[in-house]
């Protein structure tokens, strides 16, 4: 747990190394809001079909030869990200790093869902995303001062690469000390975990529903977090390295309550309502950020909580409502349609600013209409619930005795 946390932090710290160098990105590369967006939009773009393929390749070769050649990608992007002397090559790279880096992701997920479901799954995958948060965190804090101590912003995304080498190593020593664990990768013992197409027909309702929260609630934040150095900066005089601790409060928020709301969510189960809470303090968090002069420090940690509450609840109902042969389908479907949005709302928040000249209230009201969204569907979902229980308002411990009782 302690080598994959590390693996996914690397993964998560090269995903912001841009954020705090974005001003000098776009000034030195001569580009728009829009296209600097890009940089995140192209991270997502393969993904429209890439997790899917690359929960294929894990049951085919298996996870330790495919997440050797995810790590090269993820690797190899990052660096031409960072040595890219041009913004054509810099897209490259995100592209190639987002290809090898959201598979991996979608690979750990199972296995932890394999080691925690029907426990402590919600706490599990609680403490993952606490581990992922710390690489926003970290990046988000360090790529500023590394542009100021060097002079060159192109450090930072050095940093980036180094981390994320070293976080690969660690993968490749976990796969060798794992071998033991074969039995939890190998084809043969796995036969009912491919990813197969037509099973997607069997999934209920309330999975789409969860789906539809997944890219509304992540489409909210992460876009939001890509923009906000020069957001802050410019809507309240902050310096750039300001403007990135302000920005990583969301993810001191998430990685400090992130775990604990995972033990509330195995404790009480509530799942649907749980998401319902978290949807509805984020719009007031944006309509704040767009509509007043308050001090952003209070909406954002709005925006964290939020961001803690939908994930905590929504990613441990997944394998309550899906049966564990079509795991792998399920997890690979909902991270496809999730980067669609992350895909398309980084380049159209980019897009709006630049249609208003500047002005982020624009951009901050389609956040916060995102957040209406997802307060919607997840009022759905409870509704779905109600009528056609999967399970996932049951505690963990009564969903097991369900499952078995079934």
């Amino acid at each position: 747990m302690v080598m994959m946390g590390f693996v996914i932090f690397g993964l998560y710290y090269a995903y912001d190394s841009v954020v705090p160098i974005a001003n000098e990105i776009i000034k030195n590369m001569g580009i728009t809001r829009a296209q600097y967006g890009l940089l995140f939009s192209y991270y997502s773009l393969p993904n429209f079909i890439m997790v899917l393929l690359g929960g294929m390749l894990i049951d085919k070769i298996g996870i330790r030869r495919a997440g050797t050649l995810l790590a090269i990608l993820s690797s190899s992007g990052v660096f031409l990200t960072a040595a890219g002397p041009s913004f054509p090559l810099m897209l490259w790279g995100r592209l190639l790093y987002g290809i090898g880096a959201e598979s991996l992701c979608i690979a750990e997920l199972k296995i932890l869902s394999k080691w925690f479901k029907g426990k402590e799954l919600a706490f599990a995958l609680g403490l993952n995303v606490t581990l992922v948060r710390l690489g926003n965190f970290a990046s988000l804090n360090l790529s500023a001062p590394l542009h100021s101590w060097s002079g060159n912003w192109r450090t930072a995304l050095w940093v980036a690469f180094a981390v994320i080498v070293l976080s690969m190593l660690t993968f490749l020593i976990y796969s060798r000390l794992d071998k033991a664990k074969e039995k939890f990768f190998e084809r043969g013992k796995n036969e009912g975990e491919k990813i197969i197409f037509r099973n997607i027909l069997s999934f209920k309702t309330s999975y789409w529903f969860v789906t539809i929260l997944c890219v509304t609630i992540y489409s909210a934040v992460l876009p939001f977090v890509a923009f906000s150095n020069i957001f802050l900066q410019k809507e309240f005089d902050l310096t750039a390295t300001q403007a990135g601790f302000f920005a990583s409060i969301i993810f001191i928020t998430t990685m400090t309550v992130t775990p604990l709301f995972g033990i509330i969510v195995d404790k009480i189960g509530k799942r649907a309502t749980i998401m319902m809470i978290g949807s509805l303090i984020i719009v007031p968090a944006y309509l704040a950020l767009g509509l007043t002069t308050l001090n952003p420090a209070l909406s954002i940690v709005g925006i964290g909580i939020a961001f803690s509450l939908v994930p905590s609840a929504l990613w441990s109902s997944i394998p309550i409502m899906v049966e564990q042969r079509l795991l792998g389908t399920a997890f690979g479907l909902i991270a496809l349609i999730q980067n669609i949005g992350l895909t398309l709302f980084p380049w159209i928040a980019g897009r709006v600013t630049d249609i208003s000249r500047g002005d982020y209230t624009p951009t901050m009201l389609m956040f916060a209409s995102l957040g209406f969204i997802s307060l919607a569907f997840s009022f759905f979902l409870k509704r779905s619930e109600k009528k056609n229980p999967t399970g996932i308002e049951l505690p963990s411990k009564l969903v097991k005795v369900a499952k078995e009782g079934n």
